[in-house]
């Protein structure tokens, strides 16, 4: 009941509240409240249209790049006008460029050969009179200018040494804070073979922050570098331990060979892995680390016929000579005159049959009775399907080849990547160790038991010998006894008369 009473007088005092507010008085004060309000809102928009008819202006005279200043950092990609070609005078502050063709530094496609410029111009005004310009650009393929001056820090260099996209700072300075940027540019064939972009980000910015976005994408760049470098330095130390093996059994020319295929196959991994991250120009994969490769493959060939105690057969010789046509293959696809796709492709081709049919070989001798050939089976099996496998992953993203285009990705392990490459050959090593382990100690327990035997059968003869020739009356005798190496058959005596 007392809940009732209070929503009657509830509802009794909301309707005097009503009423009240329907009264003339309170009519007139929300008429003249409406008014006022109107006449504030007036206000506000004269003084807002006001402003931005002061403004506006002020806008359309300050460049584009001081609205997208974020951090102290702007990205410089798009905007720029490219022609081809090559005068210095495309480098000068008052040039008229209204002619070129407007690209975007950022998403120009793989690099064609040939001389280009590339120019833009940026105002930053007074306050902003030192910037840096960060690049990343192919190392070796472009030249700065600024305001028609050449600024020190990049150069165009030899077709040799050019390497892949690096980071590059490089300092700016204007009183007025306008900046006429030029790009002399040069791609070689041999940079254009790899299908790589020129430029990949061009960044101006302040000093710290400049440097952390350097610092950002070096780390990107050699993300994964550590554990290649570990394994392939890995391969050239079991290469000169199979050579010291080699000096303490001077019979088992086996080491020789592994020492041999094992140090190439390490040098060639490190320079291939060196240059896909800038730190080696490209020139030492195309020239250096791929004509490694085929040499590596006759080495595998020789140990593996010398570690089970065989001749290389006929075929295989063959197949060693033919490794000459890729071999000649790289430097034709360096200077240009190659596809480089159809260079991987057969890379891959050439490379494979020395995994693949090596290990039917080596089953074929271990069913006939070899139990070390059944050693060699896996090993040889790892490092040339991996590297056939690389040069498929590597061959389908510049023709498409989406489905295959993972055998290039790293394996992940924690915080860093391993490449496909790189785990054949830290299967192989770790294989080969084991095999080779086994294998000297093998033959180091034969040797000890040959010159066991060896040091029997020389006590035997020297007891055999007499120590003191009878003697003779009227006859003088003497005796040479040499032995071959560790035992002898013969004893020649020699009489002479007196």
């Amino acid at each position: 009941m007392r809940a009732k009473e209070g929503r009657i007088e509830s509802m009794q005092c909301s309707e005097q509240v009503a009423l009240r507010s329907l009264s003339p008085a309170s009519t007139g004060q929300r008429l003249r409240a409406f008014l006022g309000a109107f006449r504030l809102r007036r206000q506000r928009l004269a003084c807002a249209l006001l402003f931005w008819g002061l403004c506006i202006p002020a806008l359309y005279a300050v460049p584009a790049e001081v609205t997208q200043w974020r951090s102290g950092l702007t990205e410089l990609n798009q905007g720029w006008l490219e022609q081809d070609g090559d005068q210095i005078e495309w480098s000068h502050q008052r040039f008229n460029d209204s002619t070129w063709n407007p690209v975007d530094l950022g998403d120009l496609g793989p690099a064609q050969p040939g001389w280009r410029w590339y120019r833009r111009q940026v105002n930053f005004g007074p306050d902003r009179r030192s910037l840096r310009l960060l690049i990343a650009g192919g190392e070796g393929t472009f030249e700065l200018f600024v305001n028609g001056a050449r600024v020190p820090g990049a150069t165009l260099r030899s077709s040799l040494l050019v390497g892949r996209p690096a980071e590059t700072v490089f300092p700016l300075s204007d009183p007025g804070g306008i900046f006429q940027i030029a790009l002399r540019t040069r791609i070689p064939p041999g940079y254009a073979a790899w299908h790589l972009p020129q430029f990949t980000n061009v960044t101006i910015g302040l000093p710290t922050a400049i440097d952390y976005e350097r610092q950002a994408l070096k780390s990107q760049r050699l993300d994964g570098l550590a554990p290649s470098i570990c394994i392939n330095l890995l391969l050239c130390l079991a290469g000169f331990g199979s050579l010291g093996l080699f000096a303490i059994q001077r019979t088992e020319r086996e080491y020789v060979l592994l020492g041999l295929y094992l140090s190439l196959a390490g040098i060639s991994g490190g320079l291939s892995i060196l240059q896909s991250t800038g730190l080696a120009p490209l020139s030492a994969n195309f020239l250096i680390a791929d004509p490694l490769i085929y040499a590596c493959i006759v080495a595998q060939i020789e140990f593996t016929y010398k570690f089970a105690g065989r001749r290389v057969d006929r075929v295989w010789r063959v197949y060693e000579i033919s490794l000459l046509v890729p071999l000649a293959l790289a430097a034709l696809t360096w200077t240009g005159r190659f596809a480089s796709d159809t260079y991987v492709l057969i890379e891959a081709a050439a490379t494979a049959p020395v995994g693949l049919l090596l290990s039917v070989v080596l089953l074929a001798w271990y069913r006939r009775g070899n139990a070390e050939a059944g050693w060699l089976i896996l090993p040889s099996l790892a490092p040339a399907v991996s590297n056939a496998l690389f040069d498929l992953g590597t061959a389908s993203i510049s023709m498409g080849w989406q489905p295959f285009n993972f055998l290039v990705e790293p394996i992940q392990i924690g915080p860093s990547g391993l490449q496909l490459v790189d785990a054949g050959t830290l299967a192989y090593l770790l294989s080969i160790a084991v095999v080779m382990f086994f294998r000297f100690g093998r033959v180091s327990r034969e040797h000890a038991r040959t010159a066991a035997e060896l040091a029997a059968a020389r006590e035997i003869q020297r007891r055999l010998v007499p120590e003191v020739l009878q003697v003779l009356p009227h006859y003088a005798i003497e005796a040479a006894y040499l032995p071959a190496q560790e035992v002898g058959g013969d004893f020649l005596p020699g009489p002479t008369p007196p």
